[in-house]
């Protein structure tokens, strides 16, 4: 290993072993999280709406609290509405402007045929941050129309994105998101989607799930809580980065070898399985404290 390449190699091995464990292990399950089979292969509303449409994604999450309640919160999201309940740091890091409401405006919950759900300001990049609505069933279903990136609205969608609530007993009600798609990608377009869009959508829509779930439930929502568990991934992100470049300088390039591939797992488990910052942090102090260590040439 006294090479830049043989230790180029070393890194490259490592982060080969940390996407086959991604893609054969993460993904399938993220796909479909919260979701058992009966789940999947229900027809939801708005299934019917794209010719040779396939679903995505297909999640779930049960919520202690009768449907009657948890619409309402569901009704409202929209940039322009109540937001997203998911991590508004990182969508106002992008300039969305998001403002999460911890509260009910029933103005906010009434949806018409020319409407759209927006994700970004509606008078900033030219109107692209939003999803036209396919389908309003009031109480039960929210459907919009998405485009893959390339596309323009002057296009046909070739995406859905659903938003079902469905009573499970008097008390009980569960939220399924399906997304739905059609047509195919080249070799790049498919590497950016499934390696990058996928599970960013995934992090976000999950922290939205659970954000519905929080409120409707009637529990204390924490965005310092958020915002703390934002900063653990950007640090788990520095480690991984700074353990890459001490494996190719050089210093102590075994033992960062080791603290490189631990810190891409624990950020892979920090962002898709978002354990509470309780858990998080020491994990965190743990891997900054390997990484920082050995820092010497051999």
């Amino acid at each position: 290993m006294r090479s830049l390449g043989a230790r180029a190699a070393l890194l490259t091995a490592c982060f080969s072993g940390l996407l086959l464990a991604f893609f054969l292990a993460a993904r399938p399950w993220y796909l479909s999280w919260g979701a058992d089979q009966e789940v999947k292969a229900a027809p939801l509303p708005g299934d019917n709406l794209l010719w040779q449409g396939k679903p995505r994604e297909t999640r779930a999450i049960l919520i202690h609290a009768p449907a009657g309640r948890v619409w309402p919160w569901v009704a409202q999201i929209g940039q322009d509405r109540a937001g997203f309940y998911s991590y508004q740091i990182l969508e106002n890091l992008v300039g969305c402007q998001m403002k999460n409401l911890d509260y009910l405006i029933p103005a906010l919950q009434h949806w018409r045929e020319e409407d759209s759900l927006w994700m970004y300001p509606r008078d900033r990049a030219g109107g692209v941050g939003r999803a036209p609505l396919a389908r309003f069933d009031p109480g039960h279903a929210l459907v919009f129309y998405t485009r893959r990136p390339g596309t323009t609205f002057s296009d046909p969608p070739d995406g859905t994105w659903a938003f079902v609530v469905e009573p499970v007993d008097d008390g009980t009600s569960r939220l399924i998101m399906r997304s739905k798609g059609r047509g195919t990608l080249g070799l790049l377009g498919v590497s950016f989607e499934r390696g990058i869009f996928e599970p960013i959508h995934f992090a976000m829509e999950r922290k939205m799930m659970e954000g519905i779930k929080t409120r409707a439930e009637g529990r204390p929502v924490s965005n310092a809580g958020d915002d703390i568990q934002v900063i653990l991934w950007v640090l788990t992100l520095a480690c991984f980065i700074v353990s890459g470049v001490f494996v190719l300088e050089g210093r102590g390039w075994r033992w960062h070898a080791v603290t490189f591939t631990t810190a891409g797992l624990l950020f892979g488990v920090l962002t898709l399985a978002q354990p509470s910052v309780w858990l998080g942090a020491p994990l965190v102090a743990l891997l900054g404290l390997a990484t920082a260590a050995r820092p010497r040439r051999g």
